[in-house]
C-alpha cells in the first residue's frame, strides 16, 4: 500500500513541478525549491524501499 501512495505523491508533485503552468501559481523560488527537495526525498524513499 505504501508503494502506491509513494508513487502517487511522486507523480503529483512531479507533474506540478514540470508543468508549464507552474508560473501561474505564483510560488516563490523558495517554495519551488522546497517542492523539489520533497520530490527528491520521496523518490529516494521509493528507491530505498522498492528497488
Amino acid at each position: 500500500m505504501r508503494k502506491i501512495q509513494l508513487l502517487k505523491q511522486i507523480e503529483k508533485l512531479s507533474s506540478l513541478l514540470h508543468s508549464h503552468d507552474l508560473t501561474e501559481f505564483d510560488f516563490s523560488a523558495a517554495t519551488i525549491n522546497e517542492m523539489r527537495q520533497k520530490l527528491d526525498r520521496l523518490t529516494e524513499e521509493y528507491i530505498e524501499c522498492y528497488c
